[in-house]
């Protein structure tokens, strides 16, 4: 009857039912990829993973249903090679995305860094901002311009990424790092501090929230560069005590720029040494 009622109605109801459905269909999505993200804030990585990947079986066609797959594979799964497929999908699908087509390529350069293949990741990276502009792309920027040295363009990354949304905590500890190294220390430490009152963190790294792993790292960063191993120190230990550390490897936290004050340090190395027994830790693919 329903089949019947849409092939004989009028052109403009049938138009009104479509859009309906679609409608419908976009809510529904909503709904998946919002319950997703609420399981992976309460760090129940398996229940995420399954709602994201009936999420693509149930909208096949959704660029944003694999682009949040994809970013899923990539940062919580450490699943390099699955992750990559779901971008590509995404930046194909046929209801295409602007918000999702930047995740897809800011993951792709993820991934690419990864490989230290940093050209390609900072092309993927400018297709990312083209599609739209993202502060978390300007963090991974500001992250892999930090890897090499190249501080100038690591603070203008920064401050991109802390102007398009300065609610993100990580974004601001990034930006209060670069702030100190150009000297301005006060307005650094401000910008550190407010950065722990948005995601309620206190120094000494205690909260009665869970906080987001990279949180912790990057108050780390910001401390390691600011000369004060200690509490740099104290908030790696609670960065390693979250369900996803994994997504950095030794090398990568022992060669970043911002812990070049803690590498000669005993106690740096032996924390280290305590999570390098977990072989992800040690082989992980962001």
């Amino acid at each position: 009857m329903t089949r019947h009622f849409l092939t004989q109605a009028n052109p403009v109801l049938l138009v009104c039912a479509i859009l309906v459905l679609e409608v419908y269909a976009a809510d529904a999505l909503t709904q998946k990829l919002e319950l997703a993200a609420h399981a992976e804030s309460r760090n129940d990585f398996a229940t995420a993973h399954g709602i994201y990947k009936k999420a693509t079986l149930d909208h096949p066609e959704s660029a944003q249903a694999w682009a949040a797959y994809g970013e899923h594979l990539r940062f919580y799964a450490h699943e390099a090679v699955a992750a990559e497929t779901a971008f590509k999908t995404a930046l194909k699908a046929k209801t295409p995305d602007a918000h999702a087509a930047a995740y897809a390529w800011r993951g792709l350069g993820e991934l690419a860094i990864k490989e230290h293949r940093d050209d390609e990741a900072i092309a993927h990276f400018k297709e990312s901002l083209k599609a739209r502009p993202l502060a978390d792309t300007h963090r991974s920027l500001c992250h892999l311009y930090c890897s090499q040295r190249k501080f100038k363009e690591a603070a203008e990354q920064a401050k991109l990424a802390f102007e398009l949304n300065a609610d993100d905590p990580i974004a601001r500890l990034l930006y209060a790092a670069q702030l100190h190294r150009a000297g301005e220390v006060a307005e650094g430490r401000k910008q550190f501090d407010q950065a722990l009152a948005i995601s309620g963190l206190k120094p000494t790294g205690e909260s009665a929230e869970t906080i987001h792993c990279c949180v912790y790292y990057n108050a780390a960063g910001y401390l390691g560069v600011a000369g004060l191993p200690e509490d740099a120190l104290a908030m790696l230990r609670k960065f390693f005590g979250t369900p996803n550390h994994r997504h950095l490897t030794r090398a990568e936290i022992e060669n970043d720029a911002d812990f070049v004050s803690l590498k000669g340090l005993p106690a740096f190395q032996k924390l280290l040494d305590a999570h390098a027994q977990n072989p992800t830790f040690s082989q992980s693919a962001k």
